[in-house]
């Protein structure tokens, strides 16, 4: 079972299917996982008036201590609102230390970004192999369309891609890798009966918009997806950096943009990537290889002279 589940809790245990639209920003920014590979989970709700919870089921279990709050980092960097959403937003701070408002270009108010507290609105339930992270709906905007996002480090992250190699091709599979990146959410087939009965009990959810964006080195070649992705783009360092808290090529590294945007329940995304692998190992074997041609073609030559 490796696909994420996200459903709302009803309040009356009768109500949904809600309306969510989701964003997730994959970040792949090395070759070795841990802190390099990170997932942002972005949540709009239209009308959580029936709402207690959003939920996101992650298929391993979680710490608290795995979750970042995003809404700090884009209160801090109003900047940085245009730049995930890709319009021409700002931000209004208010009175309310944990809201920041979110107006479009006419200065009319658009959606509120909440700012979480983890210890207080975010709890995180450990049950069918792996952890609920429960999302708690402020009553001041359960009427109004507002907007959380949070930033996961854990080895789920890593799992969403796994490395093939090549049964029948060993220099190929010592200098080169061949990346299969398999994203999944809501997919049935692929989450626990226990857990589906749990979804339904709670509220389910439809997606009105669904937005994936994979952040990979420039260096990697895009090989196949399971459609052709709806844009790529070159990061640019100077917008980037604030949101990631840290000094990295960022210019050297391609976005590759999925989405859906007609009204569905689940989403999936496929795609395949390669690069070159080079690593001292692989270093040393280049060289024995070339040392041992080098050997082979000089006693070839004694030998036929």
């Amino acid at each position: 079972m490796d696909c994420i589940a996200i459903w709302c809790s009803s309040i009356d245990k009768q109500g949904g299917p809600h309306t969510l639209e989701v964003h997730f920003n994959l970040w792949k920014l090395g070759k070795k996982n841990g802190p390099n590979c990170f997932l942002d989970v972005g949540l709009m709700i239209q009308d959580a008036a029936e709402v207690s919870h959003v939920n996101i089921f992650i298929p391993q279990p979680v710490a608290t201590s795995d979750i970042e709050d995003l809404g700090t980092t884009l209160r801090r960097n109003p900047d940085l609102v245009s730049t995930l959403f890709n319009e021409d937003y700002r931000i209004s701070l208010g009175t309310q230390e944990k809201t920041v408002g979110v107006l479009n270009a006419n200065r009319m108010s658009i959606f509120s970004i909440y700012v979480l507290d983890l210890d207080t609105d975010v709890s995180i339930e450990n049950a069918f192999g792996g952890s609920i992270i429960k999302i708690r709906i402020p009553p001041e905007l359960a009427d109004e369309k507002h907007y959380y996002r949070i930033r996961l480090k854990n080895p789920y992250v890593d799992s969403i891609s796994h490395i093939y190699t090549p049964a029948n091709s060993i220099l190929e599979s010592a200098f080169s890798r061949t990346e299969l990146v398999d994203f999944r959410i809501n997919e049935k087939r692929n989450l626990n009966s226990s857990l589906l009965e749990r979804i339904h009990s709670d509220g389910e959810v439809n997606f009105s918009k669904t937005h994936l964006f994979l952040m990979r080195e420039a260096s990697d070649d895009y090989v196949h997806s399971h459609k052709p992705p709806h844009g790529s783009r070159r990061l640019e360092a100077d917008l980037w950096k604030n949101y990631i808290c840290g000094d990295r090529p960022f210019n050297k590294m391609i976005a590759y943009h999925w989405k859906e945007t007609d009204t569905h329940h689940s989403f999936s995304a496929f795609a395949k990537f390669r690069y070159i692998y080079c690593t001292p190992t692989t270093i040393s074997i280049f060289v024995v290889i070339i040392v041992a041609l080098g050997f082979l073609s000089g006693f070839l030559a004694n030998l036929l002279s």
